[in-house]
């Protein structure tokens, strides 16, 4: 009779443990463009093929199904708060952090390099954030919220015009177009886009000049399931030793448009 309760016990954990293993972990990856997302490998029909993001988070939680859910940013925390389908974000929401019931990691997952960029053949160079007190900006969308306080403060009194975009499709033409002064964004993200719309930033009248006053903006990932962020920041930490990190990377750059890659992740 103990020797059958036992089996019985033993059968119920581990059809449990084999339920969770088998489970989909479904992650939303927020973007702010609404034609697509910039920093995903996009074909020319405009569906997703892949990106870093993705591909390391299919490496971290293999041999488990993950499924990816592409949303605009500001619908993303609130459709990770109100449906249970979604178990994991990256970013992590700012107004989630320390809530009840949702984790994040210590691990990196993607790193942002933004950068302003301005035409070489503008009529004006830039030493500090300063400069750019008097010209028509043109950033991406937040980013008067996550490029710190000096920005944040150069912004609000700006003297021209600002303005945060939601289509990269239109933002990037507005620099070469002279409709803007200068463009804030990662620069990987404009890099990878301009080469897809035929611009030719490294020489030429499209030339374009990247001023690096921001440093570097990591995420984290976010996720519902506290073990699930156990797995993450393991995960990560074999894939850099092993090389694999590198691999995934690399493999990513390979297939970017001219070279470029919408590449977040270092």
């Amino acid at each position: 009779m103990i020797k059958m309760l036992v089996l019985l016990l033993s059968l119920i954990v581990n059809g449990v443990c084999f339920a969770t293993h088998q489970s989909k972990i479904s992650v939303i990856l927020p973007f702010a463009d609404n034609d697509h997302p910039p920093h995903y490998l996009v074909n020319a029909r405009g569906q997703i093929t892949g990106g870093i993001e993705a591909d390391v988070l299919k490496a971290v939680f293999a041999p488990r199904e993950v499924e990816f859910s592409y949303i605009q940013l500001k619908r993303a925390a609130l459709l990770l708060q109100q449906q249970e389908d979604y178990t994991c974000i990256s970013p992590a929401p700012e107004e989630l952090r320390g809530k009840a019931g949702y984790y994040e990691s210590r691990e990196i997952l993607s790193t942002y390099h933004n950068r302003v960029m301005v035409l070489a053949s503008s009529q004006f160079s830039l030493s500090s954030l300063a400069g750019l007190q008097d010209k028509r900006l043109l950033a991406f969308l937040g980013a008067s919220k996550y490029l710190g306080e000096d920005y944040a403060e150069l912004v609000k009194n700006n003297s021209r015009q600002y303005r945060e975009f939601t289509h990269l499709s239109i933002a990037i033409p507005m620099l070469f177009l002279k409709r803007v002064d200068a463009l804030i964004m990662d620069k990987n993200v404009f890099l990878y886009h301009a080469g897809r719309q035929n611009y030719d930033v490294r020489s030429g009248e499209h030339k374009v000049l990247f001023y690096d006053f921001f440093p570097p903006s990591h995420f984290t990932l976010m996720c519902k399931e506290q073990a699930l962020i156990t797995v993450f920041d393991q995960g990560m930490k074999k894939l850099r030793s092993s090389g694999e990190l590198d691999k995934i990377i690399s493999k990513n750059l390979s297939a970017g448009s001219r070279g470029f890659a919408p590449a977040r992740l270092q």
